[in-house]
């Protein structure tokens, strides 16, 4: 019996992929219960909200910086490793996007600091961390194109060195500064953590440099260029606009519930975030590529399907084991001064389950280039997404919050199975 097992194990290839990125996941967890636990004790629920805020920013700094390339890049890559000529024209010209973003970017983020530390703190006294950020994200661009390149590579267990590598810098360095300077430390931390990403790259330098062989400006291809630059919409309504509707909805709790109790929500989501990184992980580095190369409706229900029956069990049961220990958790991750946030859990979990199997469907629209589908359908969640926050938190406080989050994640999942209707109920083989 036990010998069946583990044949079956050796055989399921997103098994396989799963155990080699749960060292990564494991690294990521211990650094992240660190750093939240060094921020509960150094600058409390107060801090944490205000260091959400600009936490939220450079997410959508980061991503509008990758322009959603990092996803077009995996996906060419995936489909012309086996050609030489056509592997190198896809990450020229991904290199070429990914330095001409970052350059403006930069200088947007110079010309503009107080204006955008206005916006983010209320205040221009942190413009200086907006600064900061105008030279350290470029490296992210960069950092991201061959992070690109080595997972449409399907070098998993460099990625995942990787990965481990930049999470244990990034947690020294904001521990160091947050012990010496409290908040002033953990801003200064969060807007260099760029920087940091793009050395981590240093430590596969065989790797890197075989890359770096392979571009070439002569390589650049104008269709890969546009090719590319077709996912940047993609980008500018999920990785910028999501940031900013929670950086609202954050605001939206200060003012109206209080400062302490946008504490707690960011606690929650930091604690679903150290989860969640094992799912978007293996999106990445297992789902996309698999969904990029597949040709047919057919192909694409097997691979969604035999996602969700080998993974949903596992996160089903850690999500129960994390719910019946949350007096735990939020012991060990943050402080007593957290423990209020225990009543969140319960809809942050089911709202985070209904997230991973809709996004296992959506993952299809970035396979497939259907950019304005994608688009709509975006702009729709993020639509709900607020109202519900505003309305739920009028009426149940902090609570609301994640009721919205739940609910909205349920709806979106019942959206994404009309959409794909077809694919999931029609008999038969039938191409795209």
């Amino acid at each position: 019996m036990l010998k069946k097992i583990l044949k079956k194990i050796n055989r399921n290839k997103l098994i396989k992929v799963a155990s080699i990125n749960s060292l990564s996941v494991f690294i990521r967890l211990i650094t992240g219960f660190a750093i939240s636990k060094f921020m509960a004790i150094f600058i409390g629920p107060a801090g944490m909200a205000i260091s959400g805020n600009l936490s939220n920013f450079m997410q959508s700094m980061q991503s509008l910086s990758s322009l959603g390339f990092k996803n077009g890049i995996i996906k060419y890559v995936a489909e012309c490793k086996e050609d030489e000529n056509r592997f190198k024209q896809a990450i020229s010209s991904g290199f070429i996007v990914s330095i001409g973003i970052g350059l403006v970017l930069s200088i947007i983020l110079f010309l503009f600091a107080n204006s955008l530390s206005q916006f983010v703190f209320g205040n221009t006294k942190y413009s200086f961390l907006i600064t900061v950020s105008a030279f350290t994200i470029p490296f992210y661009t960069i950092q991201v194109f061959f992070i690109a390149v080595i997972n449409g590579l399907k070098k998993v267990k460099d990625l995942v060195l990787i990965n481990i590598i930049t999470y244990l810098t990034s947690a020294i360095l904001i521990i160091i500064l947050m012990s010496r300077s409290q908040l002033d430390g953990a801003l200064f931390a969060i807007v260099i953590t760029p920087f940091v990403l793009f050395c981590s790259l240093f430590f596969r330098p065989k790797l890197l440099l075989k890359i770096i062989q392979n571009i070439s400006f002569f390589s650049t291809s104008k269709s890969f260029l546009l090719k590319i630059t077709s996912f940047f919409s993609m980008t500018l309504f999920s990785g910028l606009m999501f940031p900013f509707i929670f950086l609202i909805i954050r605001n939206y709790i200060i003012d109206n519930v209080g400062v302490e109790e946008a504490g707690y929500w960011e606690g929650m989501r930091k604690i679903s975030g150290y989860y969640m990184i094992f799912v978007y992980t293996l999106f990445e580095i297992y789902l996309l590529p698999l969904l990029s190369e597949n040709k047919s409706r057919l192909g694409f229900r097997t691979i969604i399907f035999d996602f969700y029956k080998s993974l949903l069990p596992f996160i089903f049961v850690g999500f129960l084991i994390i719910f019946l220990l949350k007096f735990v958790v939020v012991k060990v991750v943050f402080t007593d001064a957290f423990l209020p946030m225990q009543e969140l859990f319960l809809w942050q979990l089911i709202g985070d389950f209904f997230r991973i199997v809709f996004l296992t469907i959506s993952y299809q629209f970035l396979a497939k280039k259907m950019i304005r589908l994608y688009i709509i359908c975006e702009i729709i969640f993020m639509i709900v997404i607020y109202f519900l926050s505003i309305y739920f938190i009028n009426y149940f406080g902090v609570l609301g919050a994640v009721k919205a989050h739940a609910l909205a994640s349920f709806l979106y999942l019942l959206f994404m199975i009309f959409i794909f209707r077809k694919e999931f109920f029609k008999s038969g083989v039938l191409e795209k």
